[in-house]
Protein backbone atom coordinates (compact mmCIF):
# COMPACT_ATOMS: atom_id res chain seq x y z
CA UNK A 1 0.00 0.00 0.00
CA UNK A 2 1.29 3.44 -0.90
CA UNK A 3 2.02 5.58 2.14
CA UNK A 4 0.23 8.91 2.51
CA UNK A 5 2.15 12.01 1.57
CA UNK A 6 3.75 13.83 4.50
CA UNK A 7 2.80 17.47 3.87
CA UNK A 8 5.26 18.75 6.51
CA UNK A 9 8.18 16.89 4.94
CA UNK A 10 7.63 18.86 1.73
CA UNK A 11 8.21 22.07 3.72
CA UNK A 12 10.99 20.83 5.95
CA UNK A 13 14.78 21.08 5.97
CA UNK A 14 17.51 19.29 7.90
CA UNK A 15 19.56 21.20 10.45
CA UNK A 16 22.52 19.62 12.24
CA UNK A 17 22.91 20.67 15.87
CA UNK A 18 23.71 19.14 19.28
CA UNK A 19 20.87 16.85 20.29
CA UNK A 20 18.45 18.35 22.82
CA UNK A 21 18.48 15.13 24.84
CA UNK A 22 22.02 13.84 24.21
CA UNK A 23 24.23 16.94 23.67
CA UNK A 24 27.30 14.85 22.89
CA UNK A 25 25.57 13.78 19.65
CA UNK A 26 25.20 16.00 16.60
CA UNK A 27 21.66 15.31 15.43
CA UNK A 28 20.09 15.95 12.01
CA UNK A 29 16.83 17.59 13.13
CA UNK A 30 14.07 17.74 10.56
CA UNK A 31 12.25 21.04 10.98
CA UNK A 32 9.64 23.24 9.37
CA UNK A 33 8.10 26.63 10.10
CA UNK A 34 4.41 27.20 9.43
CA UNK A 35 3.93 30.95 9.65
CA UNK A 36 0.35 32.26 9.43
CA UNK A 37 -0.96 28.73 8.84
CA UNK A 38 -4.16 27.14 10.08
CA UNK A 39 -4.05 23.37 10.07
CA UNK A 40 -7.25 21.39 9.86
CA UNK A 41 -8.00 18.77 12.53
CA UNK A 42 -7.20 16.06 9.98
CA UNK A 43 -3.82 17.64 9.18
CA UNK A 44 -3.09 17.75 12.91
CA UNK A 45 -3.78 14.02 13.12
CA UNK A 46 -1.47 13.45 10.15
CA UNK A 47 1.55 15.29 11.52
CA UNK A 48 1.18 13.66 14.94
CA UNK A 49 0.91 10.20 13.37
CA UNK A 50 4.23 10.81 11.56
CA UNK A 51 6.13 11.75 14.70
CA UNK A 52 6.18 15.52 14.31
CA UNK A 53 6.11 17.80 17.37
CA UNK A 54 5.81 21.56 17.55
CA UNK A 55 6.18 24.65 19.69
CA UNK A 56 4.21 27.58 18.32
CA UNK A 57 4.88 27.63 14.54
CA UNK A 58 8.08 25.59 14.76
CA UNK A 59 7.69 21.90 13.85
CA UNK A 60 10.42 19.32 14.37
CA UNK A 61 11.04 15.60 14.16
CA UNK A 62 13.91 13.68 15.73
CA UNK A 63 14.14 10.74 13.36
CA UNK A 64 17.92 10.26 13.22
CA UNK A 65 18.62 7.17 11.11
CA UNK A 66 21.59 6.05 13.21
CA UNK A 67 19.89 6.63 16.57
CA UNK A 68 16.51 5.40 17.70
CA UNK A 69 16.58 6.43 21.37
CA UNK A 70 13.84 9.08 20.94
CA UNK A 71 10.61 7.39 19.86
CA UNK A 72 7.17 9.02 19.65
CA UNK A 73 4.67 7.40 22.00
CA UNK A 74 0.88 7.43 22.06
CA UNK A 75 -1.89 5.79 24.07
CA UNK A 76 -5.06 4.33 22.47
CA UNK A 77 -7.41 6.13 24.85
CA UNK A 78 -10.18 3.54 24.70
CA UNK A 79 -7.80 0.88 25.99
CA UNK A 80 -6.03 2.83 28.74
CA UNK A 81 -6.26 1.37 32.23
CA UNK A 82 -4.62 3.14 35.20
CA UNK A 83 -2.01 1.12 37.05
CA UNK A 84 -2.20 0.53 40.79
CA UNK A 85 0.02 3.55 41.51
CA UNK A 86 -1.99 5.71 39.10
CA UNK A 87 -5.24 4.72 40.82
CA UNK A 88 -3.66 5.70 44.12
CA UNK A 89 -2.77 9.06 42.62
CA UNK A 90 -6.39 9.57 41.56
CA UNK A 91 -7.42 9.09 45.18
CA UNK A 92 -4.80 11.59 46.36
CA UNK A 93 -6.25 14.12 43.91
CA UNK A 94 -9.89 13.57 44.83
CA UNK A 95 -10.28 17.29 45.57
CA UNK A 96 -8.11 18.51 42.67
CA UNK A 97 -10.21 20.22 40.04
CA UNK A 98 -9.46 19.61 36.36
CA UNK A 99 -10.74 21.93 33.62
CA UNK A 100 -10.27 22.36 29.89
CA UNK A 101 -10.23 25.89 28.45
CA UNK A 102 -10.20 27.61 25.12
CA UNK A 103 -6.94 29.59 24.97
CA UNK A 104 -8.60 33.02 24.93
CA UNK A 105 -10.68 32.30 28.02
CA UNK A 106 -7.69 30.91 29.91
CA UNK A 107 -5.51 33.87 28.92
CA UNK A 108 -8.06 36.41 30.12
CA UNK A 109 -8.52 34.70 33.48
CA UNK A 110 -5.14 33.20 34.31
CA UNK A 111 -2.26 34.16 32.03
CA UNK A 112 -0.38 36.24 34.64
CA UNK A 113 -0.69 33.47 37.23
CA UNK A 114 0.24 30.92 34.59
CA UNK A 115 3.47 32.64 33.51
CA UNK A 116 4.46 33.15 37.15
CA UNK A 117 3.90 29.44 37.82
CA UNK A 118 5.81 28.53 34.66
CA UNK A 119 8.81 30.62 35.70
CA UNK A 120 8.96 29.05 39.15
CA UNK A 121 8.78 25.64 37.49
CA UNK A 122 11.65 26.53 35.14
CA UNK A 123 13.81 27.91 37.94
CA UNK A 124 13.33 25.12 40.46
CA UNK A 125 13.15 22.14 38.10
CA UNK A 126 15.61 23.14 35.39
CA UNK A 127 17.54 26.18 36.71
CA UNK A 128 16.48 28.17 33.67
CA UNK A 129 15.96 31.96 33.43
CA UNK A 130 12.44 33.40 33.48
CA UNK A 131 10.29 34.11 30.46
CA UNK A 132 8.45 37.42 30.04
CA UNK A 133 4.73 37.60 29.32
CA UNK A 134 5.13 38.32 25.60
CA UNK A 135 7.55 35.45 25.14
CA UNK A 136 5.26 33.08 27.02
CA UNK A 137 2.24 34.11 24.96
CA UNK A 138 4.08 33.74 21.63
CA UNK A 139 5.50 30.34 22.56
CA UNK A 140 2.34 28.70 23.83
CA UNK A 141 -0.75 30.66 22.75
CA UNK A 142 0.24 31.20 19.11
CA UNK A 143 -0.37 27.98 17.21
CA UNK A 144 -1.35 26.84 13.71
CA UNK A 145 -3.37 24.00 15.28
CA UNK A 146 -6.58 23.93 17.28
CA UNK A 147 -5.25 24.60 20.78
CA UNK A 148 -6.67 23.76 24.19
CA UNK A 149 -5.42 24.56 27.69
CA UNK A 150 -5.82 22.12 30.57
CA UNK A 151 -5.66 23.39 34.14
CA UNK A 152 -5.52 21.95 37.65
CA UNK A 153 -6.79 23.76 40.72
CA UNK A 154 -5.90 22.80 44.28
CA UNK A 155 -7.71 24.63 47.08
CA UNK A 156 -9.07 26.96 44.41
CA UNK A 157 -5.60 28.01 43.22
CA UNK A 158 -4.03 27.33 39.84
CA UNK A 159 -1.65 24.42 40.47
CA UNK A 160 -0.63 23.60 36.91
CA UNK A 161 -1.62 23.98 33.29
CA UNK A 162 -0.81 22.42 29.96
CA UNK A 163 -1.17 23.17 26.27
CA UNK A 164 -2.57 20.59 23.86
CA UNK A 165 -3.19 20.02 20.15
CA UNK A 166 -6.67 18.85 19.26
CA UNK A 167 -7.14 16.93 16.03
CA UNK A 168 -10.06 15.06 14.52
CA UNK A 169 -9.21 11.90 16.44
CA UNK A 170 -6.17 12.90 18.48
CA UNK A 171 -5.17 14.88 21.55
CA UNK A 172 -1.49 15.69 22.07
CA UNK A 173 0.27 17.29 25.01
CA UNK A 174 2.67 20.08 24.02
CA UNK A 175 3.92 21.24 27.42
CA UNK A 176 2.80 21.09 31.04
CA UNK A 177 4.18 23.00 34.03
CA UNK A 178 3.05 23.13 37.63
CA UNK A 179 3.58 24.93 40.89
CA UNK A 180 6.55 23.12 42.49
CA UNK A 181 5.06 23.22 45.99
CA UNK A 182 2.33 20.87 44.75
CA UNK A 183 4.82 18.20 43.65
CA UNK A 184 3.42 15.67 46.14
CA UNK A 185 0.21 15.60 44.08
CA UNK A 186 2.16 14.54 40.95
CA UNK A 187 0.28 17.12 38.84
CA UNK A 188 1.87 16.05 35.55
CA UNK A 189 0.80 12.42 35.80
CA UNK A 190 -2.63 13.33 37.16
CA UNK A 191 -3.19 15.81 34.34
CA UNK A 192 -2.32 13.18 31.71
CA UNK A 193 -4.86 10.75 33.17
CA UNK A 194 -7.56 13.43 33.17
CA UNK A 195 -6.69 14.47 29.60
CA UNK A 196 -6.91 10.85 28.45
CA UNK A 197 -10.29 10.61 30.19
CA UNK A 198 -11.43 13.83 28.47
CA UNK A 199 -10.32 12.45 25.09
CA UNK A 200 -12.11 9.12 25.63
CA UNK A 201 -15.36 10.85 26.60
CA UNK A 202 -15.27 12.71 23.27
CA UNK A 203 -14.58 9.65 21.15
CA UNK A 204 -10.98 10.47 20.28
CA UNK A 205 -8.66 7.57 19.45
CA UNK A 206 -5.16 8.62 20.52
CA UNK A 207 -3.36 10.62 23.16
CA UNK A 208 0.19 11.62 22.17
CA UNK A 209 2.84 12.14 24.85
CA UNK A 210 5.78 13.24 22.71
CA UNK A 211 9.03 11.28 22.88
CA UNK A 212 9.67 8.33 25.15
CA UNK A 213 13.37 8.20 26.07
CA UNK A 214 14.25 5.42 28.47
CA UNK A 215 17.78 6.69 29.04
CA UNK A 216 16.51 9.94 30.58
CA UNK A 217 14.87 9.39 33.96
CA UNK A 218 12.63 12.46 33.63
CA UNK A 219 11.12 11.00 30.42
CA UNK A 220 10.48 7.42 31.56
CA UNK A 221 7.11 8.24 33.11
CA UNK A 222 5.57 8.30 29.63
CA UNK A 223 6.03 4.55 29.34
CA UNK A 224 3.90 4.00 32.45
CA UNK A 225 0.68 4.76 30.56
CA UNK A 226 -0.44 1.42 29.16
CA UNK A 227 -1.13 0.09 26.69
CA UNK A 228 1.08 2.26 24.51
CA UNK A 229 2.33 2.33 20.93
CA UNK A 230 5.71 3.49 19.64
CA UNK A 231 6.36 4.84 16.15
CA UNK A 232 8.77 2.83 14.02
CA UNK A 233 10.40 5.59 11.95
CA UNK A 234 11.74 3.04 9.46
CA UNK A 235 8.29 1.71 8.50
CA UNK A 236 6.10 4.64 9.55
CA UNK A 237 3.93 2.25 11.56
CA UNK A 238 2.88 2.36 15.20
CA UNK A 239 3.18 -0.83 17.19
CA UNK A 240 3.22 -2.10 20.71
CA UNK A 241 6.72 -1.93 22.17
CA UNK A 242 8.90 -4.94 22.73
CA UNK A 243 9.20 -6.01 26.35
CA UNK A 244 11.54 -3.63 28.14
CA UNK A 245 11.22 -0.77 25.61
CA UNK A 246 8.82 1.16 27.85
Amino acid sequence: MKRKRDFLRDLSSITHRPCTYFPEITAPVEEAFLWNANLSPRQTDEFLARGWRHVSSYFYRNSCSDCRRCLPIRVPVGMFKPSKSQRRLLRINTDTEFKMFEPAEFAVKYIKKSVSLYNRFLRIRYHKPPCDLDGYFNEFFVSPTRLLVSALFIDGKLAGNGFLDLGEESLSTIYFSFEPRFSSFSPGTFSIMKEIEWARERGLKYYYLGYCINEISAMRYKGLFRPAELLDFDTGKWKEPDTGKV
